[in-house]
C-alpha cells in the first residue's frame, strides 16, 4: 500500500511540473503569483540556464578540467568527429551552437504562441505550462545544435546573423533612450 501511495505521490508531482503550477510546486511558502508573472519567471531561468552554460564553455579551465578528469577524453574527442581537443564541444563554437539552439527553441514558441488572445485557449495552456516538456525540447534544441554538419559555414553564417541582430537591437535601444529623454524632458 505505501508503494502504491508513494508512486501516486510521485505522479502528482511529475504532473505539477508539467503544469502551470511550476514554479509553486517546490516552494509552497512562496506568496502567488499571477501566471504571466510565472511564465516570465520561467522562461527568464531558462535563458540564465542557457547563458551560465555558455559561460562555462567559454571558460579555459573547463576544457582543461575535461583532459584531466577524463580518462579517455582523446578517444571520445575522435570518435565523436569533434576536432582536436573537442574543440567544437567548448569555446566559441560550443557556445554558437547553444545560443542557436536557444534561439530555435524561443522562436518555434513564438510561432506556436502567435496571435494568444486569452489565457484560456489551449496553446495559451501550453505556453504558460508544461515547462518539464519545455525544458526537454530546449536540451533537445541546444545538443541537437551539435550535430548540425558543416560547421565552419554554420559558423560563419551564425556570425553574420549575430553581427546584424546586435545591430539592430542597438538600433532599438538607442531609439527608446531618446523617446525616453524626450518624455522625461517633457515631464519636467
Amino acid at each position: 500500500m505505501f508503494v502504491f501511495l508513494s508512486s501516486i505521490f510521485v505522479c502528482i508531482q511529475l504532473a505539477c511540473c508539467c503544469g502551470s503550477a511550476a514554479c509553486s510546486c517546490c516552494c509552497n511558502c512562496c506568496p502567488k503569483i499571477k501566471q504571466s508573472t510565472g511564465t516570465r519567471v520561467m522562461y527568464s531561468i531558462f535563458f540564465l540556464l542557457v547563458t551560465i552554460i555558455c559561460a562555462v564553455m567559454m571558460s579555459p579551465t573547463v576544457e582543461q578540467a575535461m583532459k584531466d578528469n577524463i580518462p579517455f577524453y582523446s578517444e571520445l574527442c575522435e570518435k565523436m568527429n569533434a576536432g582536436e581537443n573537442c574543440k567544437t564541444l567548448v569555446g566559441y563554437s560550443a557556445v554558437y551552437k547553444m545560443c542557436f539552439g536557444m534561439a530555435c527553441f524561443f522562436l518555434f514558441l513564438s510561432i506556436f504562441t502567435l496571435r494568444i488572445n486569452n489565457s484560456t485557449g489551449c496553446r495559451a495552456a501550453i505556453h504558460n505550462g508544461f515547462w518539464l516538456l519545455k525544458f526537454f525540447l530546449l536540451a533537445g534544441c541546444c545538443t541537437g545544435a551539435f550535430f548540425l554538419p558543416q560547421e565552419e559555414t554554420f559558423l560563419e553564417v551564425w556570425r553574420i546573423i549575430g553581427a546584424i541582430g546586435g545591430f539592430i537591437f542597438l538600433i532599438i535601444q538607442l531609439m527608446l533612450l531618446v523617446e525616453f529623454a524626450h518624455r522625461w524632458n517633457t515631464n519636467w
